[in-house]
């Protein structure tokens, strides 16, 4: 397992993975910022809709309808939003 860095003035890119990572993603002629950027962009991502999924799930629990109930709200959302899309 490597090491993070610990150290106020240490920075990830003065770090052994960092210069891996970096060599890595230049053999596949890739920009290693860019792809951390897109991968910490899609992990944020990720835990925001499980944030949403918790807060959906307890709300449901709270409100009496089953997770079929919403299921079928969400998938009339989604349709009447599709149609909208499409009278625009």
């Amino acid at each position: 397992m490597y090491n993070l860095p610990t150290m106020k003035n240490e920075s990830l890119t003065d770090t052994p993975i960092w210069e891996e990572f970096e060599k890595a993603a230049r053999r596949h002629r890739l920009n290693p910022t860019q792809i951390l950027t897109a991968y910490m962009r899609e992990l944020l991502e990720i835990w925001e809709f499980k944030k949403l999924d918790k807060e959906i799930r307890r709300d449901v629990q709270r409100s009496g309808f089953t997770e079929e109930d919403a299921v079928e709200l969400v998938r009339q959302y989604r349709l009447e939003k599709k149609q909208n899309r499409a009278a625009s």
